[in-house]
């Protein structure tokens, strides 16, 4: 969402459409990147809970190389990590997979806070089976450019910094990582 859309002001129908977007990208991504079916991505997802605290490190720079590459190809200038936005999108992360609901919730005034001074802010959230963490990048990164209200923040030229969470667990059923990234202007 951008700082020009308020949450209240969306139709109904369109949280319903995008939990089932972002419910059929996690279908889809998986399989494909195994290059099978959804079993197959179930199987080569981290076995133990200490192999999916290491995916969480090396998750976030493999989604700033993913976004700027992305940009870059946009002619976009580059964003940089913001460990302070960082804190705060995991935090939110770990919200989502403990009430497992994939919601923003007040996130204008939260991110607002983390990012410090900057004058818009924005928000992605994602879902998928856990691969491995640049596999992850990609594939949630496409699936935000694949929709239109996602890839208006990730293309946005005023956002200049990221806070990127991660927690993994399971997550409608399934062993799965949760994703915010939150935007912020230059200061």
């Amino acid at each position: 969402m951008t700082p020009d859309e308020s949450p209240r002001a969306a139709p109904a129908r369109r949280p319903r459409l995008l939990a089932l977007a972002l419910l059929l990208l996690s279908l889809a991504v998986p399989a494909l990147l195994a290059g099978g079916t959804g079993a197959a991505s179930a199987a080569a997802a981290p076995a133990s809970p200490q192999a999916s605290a290491a995916a969480a490190p090396r998750f976030g720079p493999a989604v700033v190389a993913e976004l700027n590459r992305i940009r870059a190809r946009s002619g976009l200038p580059a964003v940089r990590h913001d460990q302070r936005m960082s804190r705060t999108a995991s935090a939110h992360s770990r919200h989502m997979l403990r009430t497992g609901a994939l919601v923003h919730g007040s996130w204008t005034g939260r991110v607002a806070r983390a990012a410090g001074s900057a004058a818009a802010v924005g928000e992605v959230l994602g879902w998928l089976r856990r691969t491995s963490p640049s596999r992850e990048a990609r594939a949630v990164v496409r699936g935000w450019l694949n929709s239109a209200p996602h890839r208006h923040v990730l293309l946005d030229a005023r956002f200049r910094r990221v806070g990127i969470g991660r927690a993994a667990g399971r997550f409608d059923g399934a062993k799965a990582a949760v994703y915010t990234v939150d935007w912020a202007t230059a200061r």
